[in-house]
């Protein structure tokens, strides 16, 4: 449900047409033409064309096919294109609504309050809060800061709100660097338009407030790790957009009207505000950004010159202590705990820091290795922006690294072309979403104990072991796939697979808690592939009657031992 009253969302709805009414008398609408769509522009050097679109002020999708660059744009847009010299088709056209459906995920199904099953902001917002009612002992919320718009006093602004997943313990969940556990910060919707971001945001919460105790892989994280999430990273935006209602306003940036007389409605290529990814104070201001206050990649009048960007810097540098040394080469230890993981859309990409740059940063090794890993469960190209999209600065992936040595990355969510290609997809293509990216979050998730060393040893999938109760007194067969070629086809810098040369599992005291190391047997009778299924024959003598948990870890041949997998047993 909405936060807000029905008398109060009438007011917010009056004040945000006489806002727009009073910005439309000194910003008449742009026309529209064939209406907004995305339009391919072969390139035959992607780089230089990129450079070059940026700083006329178009909005380049952050997805290219092959060569070819995508732009969010009408019919103008495309005019402008072929007076450049580009050859320009349609990829896609404008969407629109489908008919209503409802969310069969998470505590409170969502209705289909807009574009056909998406919740507004506020719900979103809401449901963390019901959440936390929900499951006092596993999370609690957190006002993190405030929108463009309440900082002016308006009363269409809103609060930034986090959502804090753990088995509470006393001292969890603080805004403090000093917590005992490690941490996993997702972030969704920095782009306002990007609906996909919000919602695989929102099932992450609800994967995990749901499936604690009854999923071992959730309760073993929780019993161990911080989750944090911000599903709405640009509420005012994304309140925006949903003025759209059956063709959403692709509103990229926040609500800041102050700057620059720019279209009302706001068009693809013309709107008020700032690109949040690209007012973080790493590195503000360079290639990527333009200096034009209605382009979509307008970095701002200064660094960090946004509340939204203020909040988010101050929520990272909070959650995560400073790990990196000053200089641009300095690595963070190998040790590191934390990872932050920002959603995107559309390209099916996941990209590392450096952002402005081909050069590696200084933990490229375990950056590039857990994004191929995450990759390997949904087949996204991975790599640097520079080496597989285009060049920018001013990232949030690039400020938490930069600043603090956190592992950091960006995942584009969904593809460039198709039926669920878009900003603004059928609420129905969610589903295949969340199925593709589920393992993928939960696998980053579970390396923030340490990703940099982690993400190197092999993946270890496929853990089975008996579902019915086990006899007291009786044996059982525990067998798991490590494997270290789980990496994804397609990227650059992909890392070389070893052999895996090791297993071992753990009963009931996690190896981070000093559990006991029993080694495990290779199934074929020897450690010589990239991929090998570990076998155990586990005895349940002075075990308890009742569930116990397992780990299992596999081990490469440079000494990488993998994130561990859980599962749990049942003995009679």
């Amino acid at each position: 449900m909405s936060l807000r009253t029905g008398a109060v969302t009438a007011l917010l709805t009056a004040t945000v047409l006489v806002t727009t009414a009073a910005t439309a008398t000194s910003a008449p609408s742009t026309p529209r033409g064939e209406g907004v769509g995305v339009l391919r522009v072969a390139t035959s050097n992607p780089a230089t064309a990129a450079r070059s679109l940026q700083a006329a002020g178009f909005d380049l999708v952050e997805s290219r096919i092959g060569k070819d660059l995508l732009v969010v744009g009408d019919s103008t847009d495309r005019a402008r294109l072929v007076r450049m010299g580009y050859r320009v088709t349609v990829q896609q056209r404008a969407p629109r609504t489908e008919r209503p459906t409802r969310s069969t995920t998470g505590i409170a199904a969502a209705t289909a309050t807009f574009y056909g099953g998406y919740r507004t902001a506020d719900e979103y917002v809401q449901h963390l809060s019901d959440v936390a009612a929900a499951h006092p002992d596993l999370a609690v919320t957190r006002d993190v800061g405030d929108s463009w718009r309440k900082t002016q006093g308006l009363a269409t602004g809103n609060d930034l709100v986090a959502v804090c997943l753990t088995k509470q313990q006393p001292g969890d969940c603080q805004l403090s660097p000093t917590s005992t556990k490690p941490r996993f910060l997702l972030i969704g919707a920095v782009h306002a338009r990007e609906l996909s971001a919000t919602e695989l945001s929102s099932r992450f919460v609800d994967l995990l407030a749901d499936g604690y105790g009854t999923d071992a892989e959730v309760t073993s994280l929780l019993d161990s790790t911080e989750v944090w999430v911000v599903p709405v990273g640009n509420p005012d935006g994304r309140e925006i957009v949903e003025q759209g209602t059956s063709s959403p306003y692709l509103q990229r940036k926040n609500a800041n009207n102050t700057l620059g007389a720019c279209a009302v409605p706001p068009t693809s290529s013309n709107q008020h505000g700032i690109d949040l990814n690209r007012n973080f104070t790493w590195k503000w201001g360079g290639t990527g950004t333009s200096t034009n206050p209605c382009d979509a990649t307008y970095r701002g009048a200064s660094a960090g010159s946004e509340p939204e960007t203020v909040a988010l810097s101050q929520l990272m540098t909070t959650l995560y202590p400073d790990q990196r040394g000053p200089l641009l080469t300095d690595a963070a230890p190998l040790t590191t705990p934390g990872y932050m993981l920002t959603l995107h859309s559309y390209a099916n990409m996941h990209v590392i820091p450096w952002g402005d740059t081909t050069t590696k940063a200084p933990n490229d090794a375990g950056l590039r290795s857990a994004a191929f890993r995450a990759s390997w469960y949904n087949g996204y190209q991975t790599g640097q922006p520079g080496q597989i999209l285009y060049t920018v600065t001013g990232s949030t992936d690039d400020y938490l690294y930069g600043e603090r040595g956190i592992a950091a990355s960006t995942m584009e969510v969904g593809p460039n072309s198709g039926t669920c290609s878009g900003f603004t997809p059928a609420y129905s293509c969610q589903d295949g979403f969340w199925t593709a990216n589920k393992p993928a979050m939960m696998y980053l998730a579970k390396a923030a104990r340490a990703p940099y060393q982690l993400s190197l040893g092999p993946t270890t999938t496929s853990v089975t072991a008996p579902t019915s109760t086990v006899a007291a007194g009786a044996s059982f067969t525990l067998t798991a796939t490590g494997n270290d070629a789980a990496y994804s086809a397609s990227g650059v810098g992909k890392p070389a697979a070893q052999t895996v040369n090791a297993g071992r599992y753990f009963v009931d005291t996690a190896p981070w808690n000093g559990g006991t190391a029993v080694a495990m047997t290779a199934n074929d009778g020897s450690w010589n592939s990239t991929s090998e299924v570990a076998r155990a024959t586990v005895p349940t003598t002075g075990l308890s009657a009742g569930r116990h948990q397992l780990w299992v870890q596999t081990r490469d041949s440079a000494g990488n031992w993998g994130p561990a997998t859980s599962v749990f047993v049942t003995v009679g």
